[in-house]
């Protein structure tokens, strides 16, 4: 993937609005989260359930492309019996575009380490997820390894 397009989807990445549904987990409640945004409101929610972190996940669009509508929907099932195999509990959600151009369909998952959240994301070729604990920031974690910047590599005549 060239710089530039990896610039570009982590700035959308970064504008996205990562939509949970309401649920009894989060509160019986929708909730907006940002990249870098603190969110009160849902950190109450999961603590009085006992989770002190949680995850965004989606399977769809794998490697940043568009797929199918049947593909998206037959990845993200697979994720979300993945999860629950895994004793998992996952509330409905879904990221928007900033301009609102594309969706994906995702799960809110409370509990989820950092770590099982990045290999989640890579098991599903993501480009990254967010994760986030009580009381702190969301993060944008990035799945994939990013190759050495051309600046830094010099090569000697």
């Amino acid at each position: 993937m060239s710089e530039a397009r990896r610039d570009a989807l982590h700035a959308a990445f970064k504008a996205t609005g990562y939509v949970v549904r309401p649920h009894p987990l989060v509160g019986d409640r929708k909730h907006v989260l940002r990249v870098e945004g603190l969110h009160p409101e849902l950190d109450a929610a999961l603590a009085a359930h006992g989770f002190t972190t949680w995850a965004f996940l989606t399977a769809w669009n794998p490697r940043a492309h568009a797929r199918p509508p049947r593909t998206n929907a037959r990845l993200q099932q697979r994720l979300l019996v993945l999860l629950e195999a895994r004793g998992h509990p996952s509330v409905s959600a879904v990221g928007v575009a900033e301009d609102r151009r594309w969706s994906e369909e995702s799960l809110f998952v409370p509990g989820l380490s950092r770590e099982e959240a990045v290999r989640m994301g890579r098991l599903f070729d993501q480009e990254a997820v967010l994760w986030g604990t009580v009381g702190g920031a969301a993060e944008l974690v990035m799945c994939r390894a990013q190759p050495p910047a051309l600046d830094r590599v010099t090569r000697r005549p």
